[in-house]
This record gives C-alpha cells, sequence and structure tokens, in this order.
C-alpha cells in the first residue's frame, strides 16, 4: 500500500499546501475571473497551510486510508470548483465553488476517519 517515510511528512504537507494555494490562486485568477486583493492571497495561503498541516498530520501518524481519502476529496473538490467556475453563469459561481471545495474536502476527511476506524477495528478484532 502507500507508504511514505514517517521522517518526512513534512514534505507531503508543504507540496500539499503549495499544491492547495497554486491551484486556489489560479483557478480564482483564471476560471472564475476575479480581481485578486491582498485579504484573498492571505486567505489562500492560511487554507493552503491548514490542508497542509492536516495532510502532514495524517502520514505523520500513519493514517495512511485516512490520507488517501482525504486527497481523493481534495482532488475531488477542486475539480467541482473548477467545474462551478467555468459552467456557472448565474455569478455564484465563484463562492458555490470555493463552498463545494472545502465541502469535498471535509467528506473526504471524514471518511477517511470512518474507514481507518473501520480497519483498526477489524484489525483489533480479527486476532
Amino acid at each position: 500500500m502507500f507508504s511514505v517515510d514517517r521522517k518526512r511528512f513534512w514534505l507531503v504537507g508543504l507540496n500539499a499546501a503549495a499544491g492547495t494555494f497554486v491551484l486556489l490562486f489560479a483557478g480564482m485568477k483564471m476560471f472564475a475571473v476575479t480581481a485578486i486583493a491582498m485579504q484573498n492571497i492571505v486567505a489562500y495561503v492560511i487554507f493552503s497551510l491548514i490542508v497542509g498541516a492536516v495532510a502532514a498530520l495524517l502520514v505523520y501518524f500513519r493514517l495512511t486510508i485516512a490520507f488517501l481519502c482525504y486527497v481523493a476529496g481534495l482532488v475531488l473538490g477542486f475539480m467541482l470548483m473548477f467545474r462551478a467556475f467555468i459552467f456557472d453563469k448565474s455569478g455564484w459561481g465563484d463562492l458555490i465553488g470555493i463552498v463545494s471545495l472545502m465541502m469535498w474536502l471535509l467528506i473526504g476527511l471524514g471518511a477517511g476517519f470512518l474507514l481507518q476506524l473501520v480497519r483498526h477495528l477489524y484489525k483489533r478484532y480479527k486476532k
């Protein structure tokens, strides 16, 4: 299965934070075509650092199933965010996109923790 050296968990966190920031910035600049102020950049950095910290903690504590579900939720959230940016013509696309990103991120994290718990209980009671 997926394996990352526990000593290099911070690399996973930095990569997740950097990727999240780049995708947020590029999505808002190119797809949503909105003006980006300094407050927006600060918010993107804070959100990206939170995403990176959660990813790093999941790797540090060796919760591989939770990490993979979290990353899947992140990828799905970005895809749906970009879709909302591109296809929504009502003017609410930017807000709907950001909310869907956060929703799918939380769904991925919750499902990952739930599946990790099921795996732990299965291994525990299998003995």
